[in-house]
């Protein structure tokens, strides 16, 4: 089983929509069979970026691929772990929820 980590804007979001679309996509990927990391799930709401991004780059490079919320180009982190997931040979899917595409 592959072991996918969602990536997309957070910073800035309203609180509630952004772990909402987070938790939506979590659940799409489990039902297609997929190991999920959820950021959400893992940093504290009231932690700072810098904190944020270490406690997710660190979950990141234990997974087999990233899944890329549609907005994730809005997002500096998103950005950052997307730049890493490419950098380390990460599979990189996008739409796959919405589109249903196997990337």
């Amino acid at each position: 089983m592959h072991r996918v980590y969602i990536a997309g804007k957070v910073t800035g979001e309203p609180p509630k929509e952004c772990r909402e679309k987070f938790i939506k996509a979590e659940f799409l990927l489990k039902k297609r069979g997929f190991s999920v990391v959820n950021p959400t799930r893992l940093v504290s709401p009231t932690s700072d970026w810098q904190n944020a991004m270490r406690i997710c780059i660190k979950n990141l490079a234990e997974c087999d691929a990233i899944y890329m919320l549609p907005d994730w180009k809005q997002s500096k982190g998103a950005k950052l772990e997307h730049a890493i997931a490419k950098a380390t040979g990460l599979k990189v899917i996008y739409n796959y929820v919405e589109q249903g595409d196997v990337a």
